[in-house]
């Protein structure tokens, strides 16, 4: 038996006869602090100090800032958080500092009537805005500061969870805008494509957008809010409860070879764990402690966090950014900073590289870089400024929590909407700190947008990419490849190598002098370029040399990169990488895909790596005959077709008529709600019927909604969720059933999915990982995994004996 999710905390159900408790008494409401924003509330690291921004603070719940090129600052307001998305209360703020003090003392509100914005990126005049379930581009094309331009570009982003929407976004160096788009995912398509056309699927994933073409592809990483990139382009993320997070691979890079099977993408880097302690100045909310004494005691169901404590390690992470700015000692450049709005502190880490992987390791001991004893700070963003700082968003509201995390007896006595009309931006600066007045870049020249690519700050480098980009001069080709040539910078190199290429003016010669830099992180991003320019000679000689490169990382990159060769060529350059690493997991999923068609000759030689044996060995050995074996399966099944269109679009799928007949189920069956009931029947009930995907009292699996997210809203709502699965269904729980070519069918909820393969769990915690090579169809049903027709195994007692058994249960 499935339930339908209905996400929330479960409170136990006391007797019709019997008065719920008053908690009152214990919620008092809880004003700021310093409604005046006096900065009297923080502590912050000794070197450091924290400024206000704007000089009225009240910008409404900020959720993100950017800076377009003439250095004014958007701000994503979203007001309508947390259950007001369809009063279209929500805004972009335009705000400038007239006279460069570094005080924001001007606003404009360039945009309203939005609905959930949560991201913002500027782009030739306009801006882009993530405002679930579309992305605008939104412009002012009269000069008056206020958008007159309402453009839709992609729709389809998930709008279930107000936490789990589309955030973060970042310019890449691939001069692509990428989008983290969070737990809920969606099926996007162009926001005026045909009807009949398929979203692509981006459950899992997250998004790059080329904002000149609008053509967009998913990309490796989808943690719930907040993603960065480091100087290299390596990839950050963070979750609520998992505060650090490294991406290992890029979705493009596994996408070549549709046969292999991968590990997953992002891996939890955290030296003190994912849920690792914080050490917050600020009161624990009243709400919180009375929650998690219900929670201790049974009285109200949900996860019992922290060993029964109500605070005290990371329980809202949100915005994880690398820190890669120029006005902090430079020994900070490269350390990695999260928020934790449950617990009103900005955390910092170090990143230490092991091989392949980072280990982020605690800098503060029994204390975090920055707190507030006002809860109602609430750091959920933070960004690389112009000036070289690093921003913090706060969105300074008296409640943070997911109104459904809330149990009805203590959501009654708060406020979700208060502090809609507040928010503060702050800086944090070192001391002693002397501002830098904004730089616009509007009317730079093209040389000396090409001189800024080598510039310390990354808002620099990356608003001169993007102006490059978006100009498309062609006299910007030759200083670039001087800049490759002469430049002591490798960051200025590496960008320089991305220009050209967003240029189409890539060519074979400056490739070639990427690929023999003295830096390896240049070395690395040349041959990420690989495919812009034909493979001559003396690179494929230069690609044989790399095999013995110092750096993992560029033999890593170069393992990816091999895949445009062939034969003996491959595989003997696959072979000497494999010989350096072979009992790497990252090294082995590299030459798995890089393989291609030759895996059949890698396997036929591995046995001239001494090093590679044991079950290491074993596994890569096996992995490979999976590989071989699915490829003879699709010789000649046309393998190039892609699986995504075959996804079938989710329509009304309850017929008029299916509708009314659960509902006479229903209210057939909710007599059985006053019945006498015997708790020891509904616990065998529980056991036989719905323990294949149901946890309760330590018996089942966990593969269906924790039925502490139903219990809280009674026994009619559980009796509909038995009888009815289909009247609610959260999209996590959403039913799929995969066809194969060779007319397998499986099906259950999607719990991964990748380029090349996804996983769908079922009964009984079983799973099963199908090659998208190898499906023929991917069918949303649209309904629960759940199936309907469970009055066919029960009669009213056992019914009954089942409620009772799931509202008493611990």
């Amino acid at each position: 038996m499935m339930f339908t999710c209905v996400t929330g905390d479960l409170s136990a159900k006391e007797p019709a006869s019997t008065k719920q408790p008053d908690y009152s008494d214990e919620l008092p409401r809880i004003a700021p602090t310093d409604p005046d924003a006096s900065l009297s509330t923080f502590t912050v690291a000794e070197g450091f100090q924290i400024q206000q921004v704007a000089a009225e603070p009240l910008v409404g719940s900020p959720v993100a800032i950017e800076w377009d090129e003439h250095g004014a600052m958007f701000v994503c307001e979203m007001r309508g958080y947390s259950e007001n998305r369809d009063d279209g209360i929500s805004s972009i703020a335009k705000l400038t500092d007239s006279d460069g003090d570094g005080v924001y003392d001007e606003r404009v509100e360039f945009a309203s009537g939005l609905f959930w914005p949560t991201a913002l990126f500027p782009y030739d005049g306009g801006l882009f805005v993530g405002d679930a379930p579309d992305l605008l581009y939104l412009k002012d094309t009269d000069g008056d500061g206020m958008a007159d331009l309402k453009q839709r570009v992609l729709t389809g982003f998930g709008t279930s969870n107000v936490q789990g929407l589309m955030n973060s976004f970042r310019w890449g160096l691939d001069n692509r805008i990428h989008i983290a788009c969070s737990s809920v995912g969606g099926e996007i398509r162009h926001a005026h494509a045909a009807p009949d056309v398929a979203g692509i699927s981006i459950r899992g994933r997250d998004l790059a957008l080329n904002p000149r073409t609008y053509q967009f592809e998913p990309t490796s990483g989808a943690a719930q809010h907040g993603m960065s990139f480091d100087d290299w382009g390596r990839k950050f993320v963070s979750s609520n409860s998992d505060h650090i997070q490294q991406v290992m691979y890029d979705d493009a890079d596994i996408a070549r070879n549709p046969f292999v099977v991968p590990p997953p993408s992002r891996i939890s880097i955290a030296a003190d764990g994912p849920q690792a302690e914080v050490f917050r100045t600020s009161p624990v909310e009243p709400w919180r402690i009375v929650r998690t004494r219900l929670r201790v005691s049974g009285a109200v169901k949900g996860v019992v966090e922290g060993g029964g404590r109500a605070a005290g390690y990371f329980t809202g992470a949100t915005g994880v950014t690398i820190y890669r700015g120029d006005a902090w000692p430079k020994k900070w450049k490269g350390y990695a900073f999260v928020g934790d709005v449950g617990s009103n502190l900005i955390h910092r880490k170090m990143l230490e590289q092991n091989g392949l992987e980072f280990v982020a390791k605690r800098i503060d001991d029994q204390s975090e870089f920055v707190t507030s004893t006002d809860i109602w700070f609430r750091p959920a963003q933070f960004a690389n400024a112009p000036d070289g700082t690093l921003h913090v968003i706060d969105v300074y509201r008296e409640v943070i929590e997911h109104p459904l995390s809330l149990p009805e007896q203590i959501k009654k006595h708060l406020d979700l909407t208060s502090g809609r009309d507040r928010g503060r931006i702050y800086r944090i600066v070192p001391t002693p700190y002397k501002h830098r007045p904004l730089q616009s870049l509007a009317k730079a020249k093209t040389a000396e947008l090409v001189e800024l690519l080598a510039h310390e700050n990354a808002w620099h480098r990356e608003t001169a990419a993007r102006l490059l980009y978006q100009r498309q001069d062609p006299s910007a080709i030759e200083p670039l490849r001087t800049l490759i040539r002469e430049s002591s910078s490798p960051l200025g190199r590496m960008h320089a190598l991305y220009a050209l290429d967003g240029l189409a003016a890539l060519d074979g010669p400056i490739l070639l002098r990427g690929l023999q830099d003295t830096h390896p992180q240049v070395r690395r991003h040349a041959l990420r370029l690989i495919e812009s320019v034909p493979l001559t000679a003396s690179i494929q000689q230069r690609l044989a040399e790399l095999t013995e490169d110092e750096s993992i990382e560029v033999r890593y990159q170069l393992a990816f990169a091999l895949a445009n060769t062939k034969g003996d060529v491959r595989v003997d350059s696959l072979m000497r990488i494999l010989s350096h690493d072979p009992n790497d997991r990252w090294i082995n999923a590299a030459v798995q895909t890089a393989v291609g068609d030759d895996a059949d000759k890698l396997l036929a030689r591995l046995s001239q790596i001494e090093t590679l044996q044991g079950k290491s060995a074993a596994s890569f050995k096996q992995q490979l005959e999976q590989q071989i074996a699915s490829r003879s399966r699709n010789a000649h099944s046309g393998h190039d077709r892609d699986p995504q269109s075959h996804v079938a679009t989710t329509a009304a799928v309850r017929s008029p008529e299916s509708v009314a007949k659960r509902q006479r189920v229903v209210a057939a069956y909710r007599d059985a709600l006053s019945m006498p009931s015997d708790l020891e029947r509904g616990r065998k009930h529980f056991q036989k019927h719905c323990s294949a995907c149901h946890r309760v009292e330590g018996v089942g699996h966990e593969i269906g909604p924790n039925l502490a997210t139903i219990k809280s809203r009674g026994e009619e709502t559980l009796l509909t969720a038995v009888l009815d699965p289909n009247r609610e269904v959260n999209p996590q729980y959403i039913n799929y059933v995969v066809a194969t070519v060779d007319g397998e069918i499986v099906s259950g909820m999607i719990i991964d999915e990748g380029a090349t393969s996804l996983t769908l769990r079922r009964g009984d915690n079983v799973t099963d990982t199908v090659l998208r090579i190898d499906i023929d169809e991917l069918k949303n049903t649209g309904l629960s995994i759940m199936p309907e027709g469970f009055e066919d195994a029960m009669d009213k007692q056992a019914v009954a004996d089942l409620i009772a058994y799931l509202m008493q249960a611990s």
